[in-house]
């Protein structure tokens, strides 16, 4: 049930009212949907044009179910019709989302993705060839008992470390999908360094905790002094752990013994990227996080100092905030998915607004069924007032039987509305933030999302991936807040500014 809470200032019927119109009145064309059998994802859509041809086109970790191989573990769809441009073989789920660079110099971005059982590799973004492999299949399967590698990340970009004149990666691993739920025996994550055009291992540090971990690490000069700092996290979903602060010189150095723990979780650690934004304005990026215990903090990312906090009882927290303006103010808000309970047993979702400037909660509302995907953020309306878009997954009765549903909807808070965005299908979106932006560059809204259709209502056995790309005829803003997973830089880095608010 949704709760609004004023922010302030009345606002006319008037402008309700033709929100309302503007929103209905656009309609909406399904530009291709790709169906993929025997697959699903639990990756995000990264986009960039690997065909050359002024359209964006989509890059998506894939796979069947977890520990089982599959020929299309990741793939490249053509932004202009969802045609298959290549595929490629993994060991295992491919659950990261891509970051892109051209390490080819070949002016197409290449591919740097990772997933379970150590998988992690780099990809020709033209041809779909593996330019390298961090651990070869053929090692071992279990690479986890043979070189102590688990599930990689997301990987981030780094300044060149080997002096080839090409950027390198940072990237975290950890997760032994063997250990029981409450077993605190748990081997270490890792932070580790590897060269983009070789694959090559330039350093490997473990956590100072030596928890185990599953956040994606961020990077960036919180302190505007030249020097990049790496917020990574620890524990899981029966583990505590923490939340801290180092530099890459001193991963580089591999030697963790330094790091600043900014916030500890005793029965439950850190497993959401966080997020870098400055709420203080001062010109410092700060600190926002959601913790498993249903905790999201603000932390001063200029002196580690806590800014606010909010709990949510009884949720657990496994996505990465959203950040926009819905509020009259230039400070950033912030608004998140969370689900009731505790895991394994997450069936129930809460969301909710954060006002960027205290932590106080504006809104709440429990659409749907809980899910890992995190939400987008966009004006869609133009009115100089960010708006959310979020997948959700709900359950309709037909002739005595169950059908998961998956549709978009869109929260504006400006205009206090909950809209359906999209016709819903078929299937569940598991945990696959949709991407919103302009892929072909002609003015209007573009959606890219994932719904998989499942056996007998199990995430765990994939029947067919559907991947659609929506197009609808509204004008696209000026900037796209948070248009992806991590971010529209897929960096976990919101660095937009504050559109002019127009009264419609």
């Amino acid at each position: 049930m949704k709760k609004w809470i004023l922010i302030g200032g009345a606002i006319a019927i008037i402008v309700l009212i033709v929100g309302a119109i503007q929103y209905y009145r656009s309609p909406d064309i399904t530009l291709w949907n790709t169906q993929l059998p025997s697959i699903g994802t639990t990756s995000s859509v990264r986009l960039t044009d690997l065909t050359d041809d002024g359209v964006l086109d989509i890059v998506l970790g894939t796979g069947q179910r977890e520990l089982h191989p599959t020929d299309t573990a990741v793939i490249a769809l053509d932004g202009q019709d969802g045609k298959l441009l290549w595929q490629v073989a993994a060991r295992d789920q491919i659950v990261g989302s891509a970051m892109l660079l051209d390490v080819t110099q070949d002016g197409i971005d290449d591919i740097f993705i990772g997933g379970r059982s150590a998988e992690l590799m780099a990809i020709n973004g033209e041809s779909g060839e593996i330019l390298w492999e961090f651990y070869q299949a053929g090692d071992s399967l279990d690479p986890g008992t043979t070189a102590g590698l688990y599930n990689f990340y997301n990987p981030q970009r780094i300044p060149d470390q080997d002096q080839d004149g090409i950027e390198d990666l940072l990237v975290a691993n950890g997760g032994d999908y063997l250990a029981e739920p409450n077993d605190p025996n748990r081997p270490p994550g890792l932070l580790m360094v590897v060269s983009s055009y070789s694959g090559k291992l330039l350093a490997k540090a473990e956590v100072p905790d030596s928890k185990e971990t599953y956040l994606s690490a961020v990077i960036a000069d919180l302190d505007n002094n030249g020097a990049l700092d790496v917020i990574f996290g620890t524990g899981g979903e029966t583990i505590g752990g923490g939340l801290y602060r180092t530099s890459l010189a001193d991963i580089m150095n591999e030697d963790l013994s330094q790091s600043v723990l900014l916030v500890s979780g005793s029965d439950k650690g850190f497993i959401a990227p966080p997020v870098l934004v400055d709420i203080t304005l001062d010109g410092n990026l700060d600190i926002v996080v959601s913790s498993v215990d249903g905790r999201m903090l603000a932390l001063d990312g200029k002196t580690n100092l806590p800014l606010w906090e909010r709990v949510i009882p009884n949720a657990e927290a496994y996505t990465t905030p959203a950040v926009g303006y819905f509020t009259e103010d230039d400070i950033p808000d912030f608004f998140a998915n969370y689900g009731k309970g505790q895991w394994p047993t997450l069936r129930d979702p809460i969301q909710f607004m954060i006002d960027g400037r205290n932590g106080n909660i504006l809104y709440e509302d429990t659409l749907g069924r809980f899910q890992y995907a995190s939400p987008v953020v966009i004006d869609i309306n133009k009115d100089g007032y960010d708006d959310v878009l979020m997948s959700t997954n709900y359950v309709e009765e037909k002739f005595e039987s169950k059908v998961p549903l998956n549709r978009l909807v869109v929260f504006d808070f400006h205009q206090k509305e909950v809209f359906r965005f999209h016709n819903p299908q078929e299937g569940i979106n598991f945990s696959s933030t949709p991407w919103v932006g302009d892929a072909d560059d002609d003015g209007w809204v573009d959606i890219i999302y994932c719904v998989t259709r499942v056996r007998n209502n199990d995430s765990d056995h994939p029947a067919q991936l559907n991947v659609h790309r929506l197009e609808k005829q509204i004008y696209i803003p000026d900037q796209v807040s948070w248009g992806a997973y991590m971010g529209s830089r897929y960096d976990g880095i919101f660095l937009s500014e504050r559109p002019d608010i127009n009264p419609l």
